[in-house]
């Protein structure tokens, strides 16, 4: 008896509650409870640049890990990889649509990059969001000065892409590529939006890193050209210039090129030296001339750490010289773990070099010498000499005069290095990392941009004033206009810009890749084709987009014929 009121009882609850549900259709609104959801968290500014930081973070990871920094160097004009894998672009036929790298490029863009990008864009239309018309604004223009820097990104590496402008709820399997010009002129829509509302540059530490207006006006710079060359129409090489100048003239904050010692000045150096030692990137340090600084944190809660691996990737590896004693040069603190991954070409270390008073060929900037640290040799202290034989390999010469029997690899162990990749190293000698900020932005290059303008525009005397700026500031000679010529360009950017630059995307901009690598890259001769100037679209993106055709770039697997 109680069994059937209990039974009862709970079959009326039942009934009470379905009864409550048939009548509200509220009740099958799925509400998400995560307070990292987008319906929780852009609710607000300070949701809303949660986003923007990712964004930052991604940025970071996509140029900066190892590997990327590699394929961005190797198999241009600047240098070859120093070991043997074909990830590195020793051996272009191995860049085939499943390859790791264009799959790696093209997933950061399009599930990393735009997505967050594209969130924030969308969202921000959300009436409902707590902020100022201005603060919507800022969060915006920095939003899409990152789509805009990413599809720069892909434009360069694989043409005409996909165009994506909005949060994508559901999936998709439809895209087609956008062409070339199409993608440029939607960059261009994104960058003069970013230059308009993006704030100018501020002294506050605590927005290092950030995006200021003069970033947009930079890479405008650069996109305007790209349009010019595209499209033929001089006026971009003219909004190009004027995108520079505001940068240079002040209209964005101050930034001035740093030509006086700052920083740690009791460290041996020089100003230009001074502008890649360890925290001296940002203007706290009173350096004006970084635009955009990416950070790297050491004992940050959260921060990324010991992720700048330039040291190690740049510089030779000098622990593998061996003494005829048997013993090694050791890794120290004031060598660091350096693994020769990315090996400068001959035209980078020496061949663009005419004139011994330019700094940043100076030993502060470039290091030429090396000396035997073993104190458990009876070399220790020596310096490194080395002799051809009639082998063609490179022999260590002592002190005396003896050439020995000691042969040492002057491809991946001992060539010289710039010395931009150097600073602290608090994890110890062998992490072979320092926790450099890194610059993607600097002032110079966009004096070099603007000259680049004026360049195609056929002004040739301003093309040299702005170099000359350059060149100057490196108390260098002066060039001629009569000398100005888009390779001269391009050889006072690996001057300048060396280890900074992603250079394969320079050379593509510019229609360059093939040539100049073909001509000063000799690991790639034999399997380089004009088609490489371009990768491959990942076949992954091809195999997923059944509802429509994603074309594959010439030359490749899968190519239309």
């Amino acid at each position: 008896m109680k069994k059937s009121k209990y039974i009862v009882l709970f079959s009326s609850l039942i009934l009470l509650l379905g009864t409550q549900m048939s009548c509200s259709d509220s009740y099958l609104e799925e509400k998400p409870m995560d307070k990292f959801s987008p319906e929780n968290l852009l609710t607000s500014k300070k949701g809303f640049e949660t986003v923007i930081y990712s964004l930052h973070n991604f940025a970071r990871s996509g140029l900066f890990q190892s590997n990327n920094e590699d394929v961005m160097n190797t198999g241009t004009d600047v240098a070859c990889s120093g070991v043997t894998d074909g990830r590195f672009f020793n051996d272009y036929s191995l860049i085939l649509p499943e390859h790791a790298t264009p799959k790696f490029y093209w997933n950061w863009a399009y599930q990393k990059m735009l997505k967050d990008a594209n969130l924030i864009i969308t969202r921000a239309e959300n009436p409902n969001v707590s902020w100022t018309e201005d603060e919507k604004n800022t969060i915006v223009a920095e939003a899409k000065f990152f789509r805009a820097y990413t599809y720069n990104i892909l434009v360069n590496l694989f043409g005409g892409v996909p165009i994506v402008d909005k949060e994508e709820l559901s999936p998709r399997f439809d895209y087609t590529r956008a062409s070339r010009k199409e993608v440029l002129e939607f960059i261009q829509k994104d960058l003069e939006f970013a230059a308009q509302y993006l704030p100018i540059v501020t002294s506050d530490a605590s927005q290092d890193g950030r995006i200021f207006r003069a970033a947009a006006n930079h890479l405008l710079s650069e996109v305007y050209i790209s349009l010019g060359q595209e499209t033929g129409d001089q006026l971009f090489y003219d909004k190009s210039i004027a995108a520079a100048t505001a940068v240079i003239d002040g209209s964005c904050g101050e930034y001035a090129l740093v030509k006086s010692r700052f920083g740690d000045t009791s460290r041996p150096g020089d100003y230009y030296s001074d502008l890649f030692w360890t925290n001296q990137q940002n203007r706290a340090s009173g350096n004006k001339e970084g635009i955009w600084v990416v950070q790297f944190e050491y004992l940050t809660p959260g921060a990324e750490e010991a992720n700048n691996a330039q040291l190690r990737l740049w510089g030779p590896k000098i622990e593998d010289v061996t003494y005829p004693d048997g013993k090694k040069i050791l890794v120290c603190d004031t060598v660091g773990r350096m693994q020769g991954i990315i090996r400068p070409l001959n035209h980078t270390n020496y061949e663009i070099w005419d004139d011994p008073n330019d700094i940043r060929y100076s030993p502060y900037n470039f290091k030429k010498e090396f000396y035997m640290n073993n104190p458990d040799s009876k070399y220790n202290g020596e310096k490194l000499v080395l002799t051809k034989k009639d082998d063609g390999k490179m022999y260590i010469t002592l002190s005396d005069g003896t050439i020995t029997d000691k042969s040492v690899d002057t491809f991946r162990v001992c060539y010289p290095y710039f010395r931009k990749i150097e600073g602290e190293m608090p994890w110890g000698a062998m992490a072979g990392r320092t926790p450099n900020d890194r610059y993607i932005m600097r002032l110079s290059e966009t004096y070099l941009l603007r000259a680049e303008a004026y360049f195609h525009k056929g002004d040739l005397a301003n093309a040299a004033n702005d170099i000359n700026v350059v060149r100057g500031r490196a108390q260098a000679k002066p060039v001629q206009p009569g000398q100005i010529s888009l390779d001269y360009i391009l050889d006072e950017r690996i001057r300048e810009l060396v280890v900074e630059e992603p250079r394969r995307k320079t050379l593509v901009r510019l229609n360059k890749l093939y040539e100049r690598t073909m001509k000063y890259n000799f690991r790639v001769k034999d399997n380089m084709e004009p088609y490489h100037e371009l990768w491959p679209i990942p076949q992954t993106a091809i195999d997923a987009n059944t509802g429509a055709k994603l074309l594959q770039n010439p030359g490749y697997p899968g190519a239309a014929e």
